[in-house]
């Protein structure tokens, strides 16, 4: 008996010779003057005798000992090795054979897990749900290793259908069951986007060390696209302990995360001239050179890119941007005349834009001064070049900042996940030096505005603040339910402006997150839009019509989609009171209570 084993052993593994245990006929040696087809035909003769005569060997020692589920099963796993071959003429034959085996051995031995796990991981779809739900009561009482199997095979089942709860719901459990389970990454991908971000961590750090590097690099890659922080940088410092050899963008990757930029810059392997290379591995390159401070690094990689890609001037004229507050030197390079370009024509579109939108104002202005029906501006000593100019350096203060404080670092879309760990931090300083450039280059159009302007004057009436408390009452039961309610993560990826709250708290704590965003920002916004945009609007046309335009613009300028409309309502109705309180002081409180209700919000979840 032990012989017949050992030689069924050897035959699970393929077509092995097992004649030699037993005795075989004396093969005949082909004809090489055949054609192709006849000795394949021969080939094919030959595997499909042997296959029988090894299934035959698995029945005599199925009959000899039929309560054998252990053999029983390796007689399946056998004919499954060649049931979906494309290499050989008579797999249908297999496929058949596999069917009743399996019908046989569930029949008799369906009870046994590692039975019904065979069974199982041979379903799929919607049978391979319905039937593993069945076993999940049966399967308290089993091994750990065998739910761990089964949960993972329910797992997959549920990701071929598109159903990425429950299939995250029951990789998380073969996980915990069994760390090296092959739905780990399932798992933490599913803790990640639920807000269980330190579960998925801990998932990470407690599975085994794979024996093969890809399985390692697959995990560094998955921390860092769903895991902030170190948690990327530790997997692969304890990957590179074990010895495995980990893809060496991988590790800057992982690295830059962490904030290491020098590190992930000694990581990435020298590039020859002619050396291929990914349009990918040439952003990374160039994003860690930028990070790291290295100018002409920065250069090579922008130099690469624009010889190897036509599609993307405008990410490059970023990075070249940031290439020139590094390294001016290395930036003047000739190579570089047409990314030069591309900024200068950016910000002089930027600066001209809003002079194309007050072309139609001074029209109906002009229309209606002829017709005899002027308009009463809502802000004395402001006209429409003070709109202009207001509009203007809000809007290039806002992009050029940035572009040369941060460049590629920051994604080129809403909902990318940053590449840095200090990302939030740098990007809130880029607003306090973009607010202060803001008002500093706004201070003649501020002592045109006049002091009197700015409190306001008039008698103000209770019922004009009616609306706005219910739209901050909206504002505030929004923020509440996203606070309690929403899960972390399930959505989109962080607005820019949540970045911001968490980058001011970075550099200054709550008090200061709520000093910028809840204090400045108004200030400066109710100004631009209110004071500058209005009252230079409606010099030329109707309250409404000014109204609704400057409110439309504030909106554009958030570029936040999903709240656009929000937007467009709020710009409004502060817009509606300034106009009766006649100043910016309760437009002023309106925009700071909102934006303190989002601060709270952003760093309570």
């Amino acid at each position: 008996m032990y012989r017949i084993r050992l030689c069924l052993m050897a035959a699970v593994l393929g077509l092995l010779p097992i004649a030699s245990s037993f005795a075989s006929p004396t093969a005949t040696p082909a004809n090489p003057r055949l054609s192709q087809e006849a000795l394949t035909a021969q080939v094919d003769a030959a595997s499909l005798a042997k296959y029988r005569e090894i299934v035959a060997t698995f029945d005599t020692a199925i009959r000899v000992h039929p309560g054998d589920a252990t053999l029983a099963l390796a007689r399946c796993q056998f004919m499954q090795n060649y049931s979906w071959s494309e290499d050989l003429h008579w797999t249908e034959q297999a496929q058949a054979d596999l069917g009743a085996c399996q019908h046989a051995l569930k029949d008799k031995f369906g009870d046994l897990p590692e039975v019904a796990l065979y069974v199982l991981q041979s379903t799929y779809g919607k049978a391979a749900i319905e039937q593993g739900s069945a076993l999940e009561p049966k399967a308290a009482h089993w091994a750990r290793p065998d739910r761990a199997r089964l949960h993972a095979a329910l797992a997959n089942a549920y990701e071929a259908t598109q159903d990425k709860r429950n299939a995250g719901k029951h990789a998380v459990q073969a996980a915990e069951l069994s760390p090296d389970t092959p739905v780990l990454l399932l798992a933490v991908r599913h803790l990640a986007a639920t807000g269980e971000k330190a579960r998925a961590r801990q998932l990470l750090m407690d599975a085994p060390v794979p024996k093969l590097p890809w399985l390692a690099n697959a995990r560094i890659n998955t921390a860092h696209d769903v895991l902030p922080g170190t948690t990327a940088r530790d997997l692969l410092l304890r990957m590179q302990k074990a010895g495995l050899k980990i893809d060496p963008y991988t590790s800057a990757r992982a690295l830059l995360q962490a904030g290491d930029a020098a590190g992930a810059l000694r990581a990435l392997p020298e590039i020859k001239p002619d050396a291929p290379e990914s349009a990918q591995s040439r952003a990374l390159r160039l994003t860690v050179a930028l990070a790291a401070g290295d100018g002409n690094a920065a250069a090579s990689a922008i130099r690469s890119s624009l010889e190897h890609e036509t599609n993307n001037r405008w990410p490059l004229a970023q990075s070249y941007a940031v290439l020139l507050t590094i390294d001016p030197r290395a930036a003047m390079h000739p190579a570089f005349a047409v990314l030069m370009l591309t900024l200068l024509l950016a910000g002089l579109s930027i600066a001209l834009l809003p002079g194309l939108l007050m072309f139609p104002v001074h029209y109906v202005g002009t229309v209606r001064a002829r017709k005899a029906r002027p308009t009463l501006a809502v802000f004395e000593g402001i006209g429409l070049r003070h709109a202009w100019y207001g509009l203007a350096v809000f809007c290039l203060a806002t992009w050029a900042i940035p572009v040369f404080m941060i460049g590629q670092i920051v994604p080129a879309r809403p909902g990318a996940t940053p590449d840095l760990q200090e990302l939030p931090s740098r990007l809130a300083i880029a607003h306090v030096v973009t607010l202060g450039i803001v008002s500093l280059l706004l201070s003649g159009t501020v002592r045109k505005f006049g002091w009197r302007q700015w409190p306001g004057y008039g008698e103000w009436k209770v019922r004009w603040f009616l609306w706005p408390g219910l739209l901050l009452t909206i504002a505030a039961l929004s923020a509440w339910v996203v606070a309690r309610h929403a899960t972390p993560g399930a959505a989109d990826s962080p607005l820019w402006n949540e970045i911001l709250v968490h980058g001011a708290k970075q550099l200054g704590g709550p008090w200061f997150a709520l000093l910028m965003v809840a204090v400045a920002v108004p200030i400066v916004e109710e100004f631009v839009f209110r004071g500058c945009l209005l009252g230079g609007l409606t010099r030329h046309m109707s309250f409404a019509a000014a109204n609704l335009w400057q409110a439309v613009i504030f909106a554009s300028v958030h570029f936040d989609a999903r709240h656009f409309l929000f937007f467009v309502v709020f710009g409004a109705t502060t817009g509606w009171l300034a106009r009766k309180t006649h100043g910016l002081a309760v437009p002023i409180v309106i925009h700071a209570i909102n934006n303190a209700i989002f601060v709270t919000m952003v760093l309570s979840r």
